[in-house]
């Protein structure tokens, strides 16, 4: 991780791919396990964006990779609104 640049664009990056490869993991890993899957889709959704957070905790006080970390909270929060978005969870 000491090689990796402290840019946020890598960061933006990350912070995407790691809920999408989570997210694909999950839902493969429960479609073979188990007949049933127990978990709703958005339930599985909200897991993998909250992979995000240990990632970023070690990003910021391990490693000291601020513009890193910020990218990853930038596209923490972007999906989040997403997330809220495509579920229609803002009434007004």
């Amino acid at each position: 991780m000491n090689k990796l640049k402290d840019h946020m664009l890598i960061g933006v990056v990350i912070g995407v791919l790691i809920p999408i490869v989570l997210y694909a993991v999950l839902l493969t890993f429960l479609e073979y396990a188990l007949e049933e899957n127990p978990i709703r889709e958005s339930t599985i959704q909200v897991i993998a964006l909250f992979a995000n957070f240990p990632l970023l905790r070690i990003t910021l006080s391990k490693y000291q990779k601020d513009r890193l970390g910020r990218g990853i909270l930038l596209s923490t929060f972007v999906m989040a609104i997403w997330y809220i978005v495509q579920h229609d969870l803002l009434e007004f």
